[in-house]
Order: C-alpha cells, then sequence, then structure tokens
C-alpha cells in the first residue's frame, strides 16, 4: 500500500476529529467510544489506532488547536487595547467576547464537557491568575489610571477588568449555548451598552465620569 502524503495524512486526521468533536459534544466524552468515532469518520477500528492511540489523544488534539486560535484571537483583541477602562475599550472588549462565542460555540461546548469529565483539567489555565496576568499586561495603563485620579478611590483596576472580561463572555455564553434569549431583556446593542455603563460608571471618579456622560449618548 503506498505511503501516504503529509497532506492525506492531515485530511484524515481532520476527518476522525470532526467526527469525534460531533459526537464529544452530542454524548459526551466518556460515553463516546472508539468504535463510535471510526465509524462516524468512515475508517477501521484498528485505522484509526493508526493514527490516535487513545481517545484521549483525539480530544487533546481537537482542543489544542481551538486553543491556538482564541489565544491568538485574544492576544490580538489584548494589543489593540490602548485604554483597557475607557468605556470605548470595554464594549470593544464585549464585541469580541460576542464574535469569539458566536463564532466558536464548539470550542465553548468543549469546555463544559471538560469541566463536567475532566474537572477542568485542558481549560484552567483560561482563568488561573487571570487577574494578576491582566495586571501584568496593563500595568502601566493601570497604574497611571489609579495615580492620575481616574478612577474612584480604592478601585482595583485589574479586578475590574477582569469582571468586565468576564462578564461580557458569560452573557454570551448564556444566550448562545444556554438558550438565554435576550435573558437581559434587551438587544445585544443594548446588552453590551448597559454593561459597559454599568462597569464605566462603578469605576470611574466623579471627573471621569461627567467627561464620560458626556459622550455616552454613543452607547444609547
Amino acid at each position: 500500500m503506498p505511503k501516504l502524503s503529509e497532506s492525506a495524512i492531515r485530511e484524515r486526521k481532520g476527518n476522525i476529529e470532526d467526527a469525534a468533536r460531533e459526537l464529544f459534544i452530542r454524548q459526551g466524552f466518556h460515553a463516546t467510544s472508539m468504535r463510535d468515532i471510526a465509524k462516524r469518520a468512515g475508517v477501521s477500528l484498528g485505522n484509526l489506532y493508526n493514527y490516535y492511540a487513545t481517545k484521549d489523544a483525539i480530544f487533546e488534539s481537537i482542543i489544542e488547536k481551538y486553543q491556538s486560535y482564541i489565544d491568538e484571537q485574544l492576544r490580538s483583541m489584548f494589543e489593540a487595547i490602548d485604554e483597557p477602562l475607557e468605556p470605548e475599550s470595554l464594549r470593544h472588549l464585549g464585541e469580541i467576547a460576542g464574535e469569539l462565542v458566536n463564532n466558536h460555540s464548539d470550542f465553548w461546548l468543549l469546555m463544559y464537557i471538560d469541566v463536567l469529565e475532566f474537572q477542568n483539567r485542558h481549560f484552567s489555565y483560561m482563568f488561573d491568575g487571570l487577574s494578576d496576568r491582566f495586571r501584568k499586561m496593563f500595568g502601566e495603563k493601570f497604574r497611571k489610571a489609579e495615580e492620575s485620579g481616574s478612577l474612584r478611590t480604592g478601585v482595583d483596576a485589574a479586578a475590574v477588568f477582569t469582571a468586565a472580561y468576564m462578564q461580557f463572555f458569560n452573557y454570551y455564553l448564556v444566550e448562545k449555548l444556554f438558550g438565554g434569549n435576550r435573558h437581559m431583556g434587551l438587544s445585544h446593542e443594548q446588552a453590551l451598552n448597559s454593561l459597559t455603563k454599568i462597569f464605566a460608571y462603578g469605576v470611574l471618579s466623579e471627573e471621569n465620569l461627567s467627561n464620560f456622560k458626556k459622550r455616552a449618548h454613543k452607547l444609547g
């Protein structure tokens, strides 16, 4: 039998991973067998083992590819943020969160599978020390905002940014994956505007807040 080219191998592995992902999402990881995956992918069980030694290896390969893409998107998003606590930046953060949830729902479904069946073994890195990572990423911006009096006294800038980041993702996850169906009673645009205002009003100093209010009409 002729040896397969690298592109042919990648294509077969891609077909196997597509089949496995569909099964994992539909019936869970532990309820899916290698035989199920082989049948769904249209390959023999023996051939499947030529590509993946275990079901875990398939799962890990799938999420590794997703994680690489999502991490790159988040990195680009953070690099584009000039002033992390400005209303415009917070709203943009919400817009990107919505795009990542809406366009890559399988990634988030696999995360829930990981939580339920692996105690979040594969995805915990996304949340571990998140606030400290934001503090390191935007440390100089946060320090200047705090020292300039742009923020309310006692506000921890990193904690606020982390809370906003998580809330925007939570909003879209509820809408997309949990059938929220306007769970805030607002359209997506209105929800983004409201969440932005909630964080901005709670963070900005009185002086900075008055400047924000002058621009608030842009947020509806």
